[in-house]
């Protein structure tokens, strides 16, 4: 039994040999290894955008998790609120741009898309496992608050596809 890998990137296939163990540990050994070969191989421009979220999120983190972060009394951002906020880059889009991200007074991060003065997406976590959204589409404006758990809620996705794709 081998594992069969392909990627774009990846000039041919690469077959992983396992053993012929059929055991629990066995499969997730080998579901892993093959997990681990197709990250390997992804176009480098894909992982770049999320690098730089990903790092501009963890110093929006380092400097807005104390209280009083900016002079004003806002609350901190959590630990719960930075891990949702870090689950919301991994699971966005690759086609879609990653947002600007920041700290809001309220011990929230925000993500917001701009493509224009009237065409603008927000969203933000609190790490209570919601995600509130609001929006501004020319003369619509649109506003909610949606369960956020193990995806981003269709809502999010169709008003970014809404901003980007009109």
């Amino acid at each position: 039994m081998s594992i069969a890998v392909q990627c774009i990137e990846c000039p041919s296939f690469y077959s992983i040999p396992s053993s012929t163990g059929f055991s629990d540990d066995n499969k997730n050994l080998m579901k892993n290894l093959e997990k681990q070969i197709l990250e390997m191989c992804e176009p480098l421009t894909l992982k770049l955008h999320l690098v730089k979220a990903k790092k501009s999120l963890r110093e929006v983190y380092k400097a807005c998790s104390e209280a009083n972060w900016d002079g004003y009394n806002a609350l901190p951002i959590t630990e719960n609120t930075f891990e949702e906020a870090w689950k919301i880059i991994e699971l966005l889009p690759t086609s879609i741009p990653m947002p600007e991200i920041l700290a809001e007074p309220g011990g929230e991060i925000g993500f917001e898309w701009h493509k224009g003065q009237k065409l603008i997406f927000v969203i933000s976590v609190e790490g209570k496992y919601r995600i509130n959204y609001a929006g501004i589409f020319g003369s619509n404006k649109i506003h909610g608050s949606e369960y956020f758990g193990e995806m981003l809620p269709s809502v999010v996705i169709e008003n970014l596809r809404r901003l980007f794709y009109r």
